[in-house]
């Protein structure tokens, strides 16, 4: 017994050592990716003509989109309605086209339907208005943007940010509007919190009397963690379209393994999709019967091993976290439970190939081993440098180009 809680407790010291040395290892994949990522194109334009969602049939919507409010006329026909606003004539009242849920904030949720002439697209429905500082709010003056009273607070890079948005804390994906989901959010601390070394000059970090039982936020493998809604993003379950309404131009279709994921369409000629190498472009969802954005894996999620996909770290089982790549937004586990070491292989950032870790999903690259740690505990297995090409520069996931 005595034995056996020894190495228990040795296991649990190893594990703490790992997650404080997580924050290093993807400042370390930063690092390594800024030189491949300075002349990329930012342009999410996934088809050869530009179209991210699926066009309309007639005189729809087809990204024309208003901040204006809708008029709410009675209608019989779109000239009837202002069209230089957005506005279509749809089930008897003018409304206006939308991309996101965003787009109807203070009059409604974004749906698809038809107009008055025939033609498919999204419109703002009127039947479920938000409050202003409440879901579907923007925040680019922070939390003061935000109905505190109700318990919102605002998501985003800080002051001056046009795409943060007021959102509350949460349980399940119910407790949130549509369109978003029960997602953690990890900050950093501002002193020393949860095995992370404070980041007391980030304007967003997390003061010591907001973390711990009962109160807002909870140590996480990363660091303060609390469950808010956000919007869905590729890969995040879904239902029906309006579930994925919360980011522009995605879809709710079926991916390889048959599970309904948030995904954009795209163009197999000219595959461009999220998480760059780990996402492939085919048709997966029959019914909808058009190319779309799925994980190479098979599914959004695995059993936990390094370099699986996850979304959360729950998918990575207790002795694992979930991170993600700061560029291509690529998500796979880090799984404590595989150690290395690089011992005098390690390059100048404590680096090395292999050497005790095990290989990507299909074996298909060996997983780099960061070794920095000066206690006499083993050596992390972060992901693999996916980036085949002579001369190219390091960048961090699973999955090589094709």
């Amino acid at each position: 017994m005595v034995s056996r809680l020894v190495h228990e407790s040795a296991l649990r010291t190893q594990a703490r050592s790992a997650r404080r040395n997580l924050l290093f290892i993807l400042a370390w994949s930063v690092v390594l990716s800024l030189t491949a990522l300075s002349a990329c194109s930012k342009s999410e334009c996934l088809r050869s003509d530009c179209q991210t969602s699926i066009a309309s049939d007639g005189a729809g919507s087809a990204g024309r989109t208003s901040t204006a409010p809708a008029s709410s006329t009675a209608c019989s026909a779109n000239a009837q309605c202002d069209e230089n606003t957005g506005e279509f004539c749809v089930q008897g009242t003018c409304r206006l086209s939308c991309q996101t849920h965003f787009d109807c904030q203070g009059f409604g949720e974004c749906e698809p339907n038809t107009d008055a002439d025939g033609g498919n697209g999204h419109y703002c429905d009127l039947s479920h208005p938000q409050r202003p500082g409440q879901f579907y709010t923007r925040c680019p003056n922070g939390d003061s943007d935000c109905d505190a009273a109700n318990g919102f607070l605002c998501i985003g890079a800080g002051s001056g940010d046009l795409e943060a948005y007021c959102t509350v804390a949460c349980t399940t994906d119910a407790t949130c509007a549509d369109g978003y989901a029960c997602t953690p959010l990890v900050r950093s601390p501002c002193t020393d919190e949860c095995g992370v070394t404070g980041v007391p000059k980030d304007r967003q970090c997390v003061t010591s009397d907001q973390i711990g039982d009962g109160k807002p936020y909870q140590c996480g493998s990363r660091g303060p963690t609390r469950n808010v809604c956000r919007p869905r993003k590729f890969c995040n379950t879904c239902s029906t379209d309006a579930d994925c309404f919360g980011t522009a131009n995605q879809v709710c279709a079926a991916d390889a393994s048959g599970a309904k994921i948030c995904t954009q369409l795209c163009d197999t000629a000219h595959p461009s999709c999220p998480w760059g190498n780990a996402a492939e472009c085919a048709v997966t969802d029959q019914a909808l019967n058009v190319a779309t954005c799925s994980h190479r894996f098979g599914s959004c999620t695995g059993t936990g091993k390094s370099c699986e996909p996850c979304l959360k770290d729950a998918d990575c089982g207790s002795n694992g976290a979930c991170t993600a790549s700061e560029f291509t937004g690529e998500h796979w586990c880090v799984n404590f439970a595989d150690t290395c070491s690089c011992g005098k292989d390690a390059d100048s950032s404590g680096t090395c190939t292999g050497h005790g870790c095990p290989k990507t999903p299909k074996g298909l690259l060996e997983m780099s081993c960061v070794d920095n740690s000066t206690s006499g505990s083993k050596g992390v297995c972060v992901g693999a440098n996916t980036a085949t090409g002579l001369g190219a520069s390091s960048q961090t996931g699973c999955w090589p180009a094709k």
